[in-house]
This record gives C-alpha cells, structure tokens and sequence, in this order.
C-alpha cells in the first residue's frame, strides 16, 4: 500500500530529528531503514556502502533480517547494486526471474527491486533499497527513496566531520604523549613502543607494528603493539615480493593489500606472518626513508581511510623519531669514546692482551646496556673466545670456524650477522648446551685482515634493534685498540727474542773461539817457545815449525769462517748479488736464480745483509726440512722496494712457529718495516716472500 503525504513527511521528520541531534551514523541509518519499512507495511529495506573501487559492498543497515549488518557481498552477475554503481542512477528490476545471470537477491526470493544512489560530497557512497518478494514496487518509489537518502548523505556528512575532529584531537593528543617521552629523554625503546601503541589505538586497536629501515630492502622490527613479528626481527624484502613492504620500498607512498592469499607465493609477511590483509606507510626522515608503520591482520579489511589516518600520524611522529635518533646517536658517540678512551689508557700503560681484551669485552657489553658480550679471534678452521663479560660463554671456548657454523657463517658474509635462533646451523649443539637462543655478531678487521669478532647472545628474545650498528662501531673502535695492543706485545716479544739472540750469538761466539781457533793459536804458541827453546840447544826446529804453521792456517780458516757467520765476505766485497749467488753455489740440492738487480747496485747495508739471510735461512730450511728436489730464489729490485721469494717443490705444511729460525727473520723484517709473508699448502711445496722498503739505493 502506497502511504500518505502526511505519513510519509512525519516518517523524515523523526529521521531528520535524529540526525540534527548528532546520534551515531548507525543510529540514523537504522531509523531510515525502519521507517521506510513501517512506511511500506513491512517492506524488506537495506543499505548499503560501497567499497574497494565498486568491487564490493558492505550491509550497514536492514530490515527483514536475511541479510546482517556487516556483511560483504562481491558485485557481480546482474544484480541491482552493480548496476546502479555503473550508472550513478536509480534502478529498478520488475522481475528477477528475467534477469540472466543469478544474484544474491534471487538467492533470497526476492521479486523486485528499486535502489536509488547515496551520493555524499560528490561520490558515489551507497545505495538505498527496497525489495518485494510479491509484486513490482509501484511507480515513485524512487522518490521517496531518494529523500530519505538525502538524510543518509547528509548523517554520513555529519558523521565525518564529527569523526574528523574527533581523529584530529586524538591525533594531536598521542602526539604530546610521544612529545613528552622525547622532552624527557626516555629510552629509545620506550619511546618507539610509544609510537607502536598509539598509533594501534588510532587505528581501533588494530596489530601495528613500527619498522626501521635499514637498508638492503631490509628492516628491523623496533616495536609493536599486538603485532607477531617480536621485536628486534630482522628481515629483508625479496625484489619480487607482493606485499606492502615492498610497495612502500618502491614508491615511498602508502600501500594497501587486502587480499594477501591471492599473493601467498610471493609474499614474506604472508609465508613468515600469516598476515590477511595490510596497510603500510612510510615514515621520512630529512627527505629518506627512515622506517614505516604498518597495519597487519587477519583478513580484516581496513577501513578505506586507514592510509590517510596512518600516514597523517607517520608525519607528525617523523621529527620526534628523528629527534630521538639524532639524541641516541650522540649518547652512543659518548660512550663510544669514553670506552675507547679507557680500552685505550691500557693499551698505553703496557696492560698485557688478556686485560685488554678483557676491557674490550666489558666495554661492549656496557654499551649494549649489560647485555653479554664475547670478543673472539679466528685460528685456523677455529675460533676461540679470548674474553667475555655477562656471558655463559667461558674464555677459553673453542669452536670450529668452518662448515654452516655461525662463527663460519660470520667469516664468509664479512658484515654483521643476526641469528634469531642458531637452529639449522652447526653451532645449534653448543648453543643448547650454554643456554644461547640468538646472538648478533660482528666482524673485527685488524689491519685490514679478519682479526676475529664480537657477538651478544641472548638465552629468550633476540637482540634488541640496532645491536648490529652499536658493535659495528664500536668494533670499528676496538680494532685498533687490539692492533696496538697486539703490537705493543709483537714488540715486547720481539726485543726479548732479540736479546735473548744476543746473548746466544756472543755465547756461540765464545765457544767456537775458544774450541777452535783459540786451541790452535795456543798450540801454535806452545810450538814456537818449543821451537825457539831447541834452536838455542842446536837441535833441528823443522818438524816444529811445520806443525805450528798447520796449527796457525787452521786457526785462520775457523776464524774466516766465524767472520763469514756473522758478515758474509762475498757479501761485504761484492754486495747482495754476489752474496746470494755464494748461498746458491753451495746449496745442497739444484736451485733456480731470478736476480733483477742493476750489476753493480748497491742497497743499503741493513736490506741487504736482511734479503741475505731470508734466503740463507730459507735454503736451509728447504734442505733440513722441506724433503725438495728444486728450489727457486727470486730477487727484484724496485725504485723504492725488494722483493725476496723463495719457493721450492717439497712437501709443505711449513709451520712458523716451529722453529726460532723464521721468527728470527721476521723480527729483522720487521725491525725494517718490511712483510714477510709464508704460504705452504699441505702437498703444495713452500714459498717464503719478503719485502723490504728501500729508503735510497747507492749505484755504484
């Protein structure tokens, strides 16, 4: 029955009543689809508010009840909501027994239809309906519809600004709350946690979740309120990935996916998160890309003002974050100095490795705020623990450095590594048994070698977020601690192998004078006072003066080759080429000459005796110990360089700790400032490369 003018006008007086008193927008559409439905007798009547660019449709109020409030329908077949979005325009369907394709109204009973557009600011909102499962709906029915979807748009209208200052307010608000944290000098972490949980409460209490950006594609989890990614993950966004991350890594805008199952194969947060449906925004800092803020659900879609709510907050927290990063990278610089300058005063008072390193290890775990800290050395396939504080690591551990392990992991990647859990790799077994869940190691390059290297392990949660740059820089620091510090030892060692080589020379010395050229020179004595004691008796001296003079030559040869011992003749009169080409004259076993040296050049002394008794000493070595067929000497003369090399064919394995012969040389290297180098392959033969600074060489 179609209702009265007076009806009809108290019907849109009640619902503008409600309206003009600023109920909730759910308050005024309920009254309107009531109304409309008392109007009509009972009438099914709904409203609906489109979604995702005409894609879909969302049930907001209704009567009849086949159909709930909330729920979802996809726009598709022929049905009365797709067509209206496509014309902009009141529709009407007489019989849906006609139409072709099937909707969810024929699904429903439904006979006949009339829906007229919701258009709030100038776009298409929504749709108002009626429906009868009898007959068609009786000429101007669109009408009336539309004056009561004029009440819907303006209540919509309504509602939004009163949303938009309300937004505004708590948008403002969370920012003081995040303001004040920063006034206060709060914690780093307290401050990002700040950021996480307001930002959720902004959005409904949505899963949210704060994110640095670290570079590489990669971020680093800072803080999250509900979120299932625990703080301080550290995960890096494939090229080919579908997700928002990857989005925001492209454009730097916000991104939205609310389908993440239709991406499954190429999506980390879905693999790794299970994440449902998302939204992200990136968070600028000084025109770069600081970090970003994103929503992760269930599936859940977001609402369609999420990016502009969440970006809007992104903005207005990006100085505050910018401030507190610019505050904490100025207290670590702080710390950073004062423990180098501490690690340093050791270091200058002579302190020995062990307390150094052990001052190390306490200065990194303090800047880590007392978590563990381990400082450790590669040896070989191993490394071993050389200091630890806080840590159920003792000093002395010692674990292989080869395979999958972490330390092997650290070695081959050459930059800081963070292991959320050691599971997987070949260090699982020792971690277990020390109580270690994840670590964060960094390497330590000493010289421009990879010196070893400085973790924190953790027995529950990870590492905290930027552990990785907190040791990075202060590993940058300790590396040349630990050089002047392993220096200082080398010197130390080198001067007590140096007297300690004084001592045993001026002993050898003394025994070789007096076994043997000082007998014969006091025989030669004896000889002559007996000599001279028959000469004056008249007897024949010959015979003794034969034996004195045998006595005496001898003695001249022994002390020749004492001399020889300590200065070479060949090398006194004929410089280094003449030198080496004596060494290789009399070498036990075939040699192979390379001198690249002007014929007459002289060197310096000191370089010169030094490349003299590199290949004097490494002959000897390849005759005693290399078990060679061949040897080669290489000596190359540069404007400002020599280079020695000797190599051979023998069985290698060559250890230079071994013997005191290679030591002593490299203390004479280094006393000129010169390498020595020593590469012997197991099976591979030996090759012993020397090269030595020539301040000015003299030519003749």
């Amino acid at each position: 029955m179609r209702p009265g003018v007076a009806q009809s006008q108290a019907a849109l007086r009640r619902v503008t009543a409600i309206a003009a008193a600023g109920e909730p927008p759910e308050a005024v559409f309920q009254a309107v689809t009531a109304e409309i439905s008392a109007l009509l007798d009972g009438a099914l009547v709904a409203l609906t508010r489109f979604e995702g660019d005409g894609t879909d449709s969302v049930m907001v109020a209704q009567t009849g009840g086949h159909v709930h409030v909330g729920a979802r329908q996809h726009l598709a077949g022929d049905g009365i909501a797709l067509r209206l979005w496509r014309s902009g325009r009141a529709e009407r369907i007489d019989d849906y027994t006609r139409v072709s394709a099937p909707t969810m109204a024929t699904d429903l009973g439904v006979r006949a239809v009339v829906a007229v557009p919701v258009t709030v600011d100038g776009s298409l909102w929504g749709a108002l309906s009626l429906s009868s499962t009898t007959d068609p709906l009786p000429a101007g029915t669109e009408d009336q519809l539309e004056l009561f979807a004029e009440i819907v748009a303006a209540a919509v209208v309504s509602a939004a600004a009163r949303e938009s200052f309300h937004a505004l307010a708590d948008e403002q608000a969370a920012l003081l709350r995040v303001a004040a944290l920063v006034a206060q000098r709060a914690g780093e972490n307290e401050i990002f946690e700040a950021v996480a949980t307001e930002a959720a409460g902004l959005m409904h209490d949505e899963p949210t979740t704060l994110v640095r950006y670290e570079g590489g594609r990669t971020f680093t989890v800072l803080a999250h309120r509900n979120g299932r990614a625990p703080v301080g993950t550290r995960y890096t966004v494939p090229v080919d990935d579908a997700g928002t991350s990857a989005e925001v890594l492209r454009t730097l805008r916000p991104a939205r996916l609310d389908r993440y199952d239709l991406v499954a194969e190429h999506s980390y947060a879905f693999r790794n998160f299970e994440c449902g449906s998302s939204v992200t925004v990136p968070i600028m800092v000084n025109g770069r890309l600081w970090g970003a803020l994103g929503i992760l659900n269930d599936g859940r879609r977001l609402p369609a003002d999420t990016e502009q709510r969440l970006g809007k907050f992104a903005q207005l927290v990006a100085s505050a974050l910018a401030n507190v990063e610019a505050h904490a990278e100025l207290e670590r610089f702080a710390a950073r100095q004062s423990a180098l300058r501490r690690v340093a005063e050791l270091v200058a008072r002579g302190a020995d490795l062990d307390e150094v390193f052990g001052a190390v290890a306490t200065e990194g775990s303090n800047i880590l705020g007392e978590l563990a800290a381990n400082l450790f050395r590669y040896d070989g396939i191993h490394c071993t623990v050389v200091a630890s504080c806080r840590s159920s690591v003792p000093v002395g551990f010692r674990t292989r450095a080869d395979g999958d392990s972490a330390g092997a992991r650290l070695r081959r990647a050459g930059r800081p590594l963070r292991f959320s859990t050691l599971d997987g790799t070949d260090s699982a077994g020792n971690a277990g048994a020390l109580g270690i869940a994840a670590m964060v190691a960094v390497p330590i390059l000493v010289e421009g070698r990879l010196w070893g290297g400085v973790s924190t392990t953790t027995s529950g949660e990870p590492p905290p977020a930027g552990a990785e740059e907190q040791l990075t820089e202060f590993a940058e620091l300790a590396a040349a601690a630990i050089a002047n510090a392993e220096n200082k030892e080398k010197l130390r060692a080198s001067r007590a192998r140096v007297v300690a080589t004084a001592d045993e020379v001026r002993q050898r010395l003394q025994r070789d004078v007096h076994d043997g050229a000082q007998q014969r020179l006091v025989q030669t004595v004896l000889l002559l006072k007996l000599g001279l004691d028959a000469a004056g008796r008249g007897e024949d001296v010959v015979a003794l003066m034969r034996e004195a003079l045998v006595n005496a030559e001898r003695a001249t040869v022994e002390l020749r080759d004492i001399v020889h011992g300590i200065l070479p003749l060949a090398l006194a009169r004929g410089g280094l080429r003449a030198g080496i080409d004596s060494l290789v004259t009399a070498a036990a076993i075939p040699v192979d000459l390379d001198l690249a040296l002007r014929p007459l050049q002289r060197l310096p002394g000191d370089v010169e005796v030094t490349a003299y008794f590199v290949v004097a000493e490494a002959l000897t070595n390849v005759v005693k110990h290399a078990d060679a067929t061949r040897a080669r000497v290489a000596v190359i003369g540069g404007a400002d360089r020599l280079v020695v090399e000797v190599t051979d064919d023998g069985a290698g394995g060559a250890d230079p700790r071994g013997g005191s012969g290679l030591t002593g040389l490299a203390d004479r290297v280094d006393a000129l400032n010169g390498t020595m180098t020593l590469t012997s392959p197991a099976g591979g033969g030996t090759t012993v490369r020397v090269s030595l600074p020539v301040p000015g060489s003299d030519p003749a």
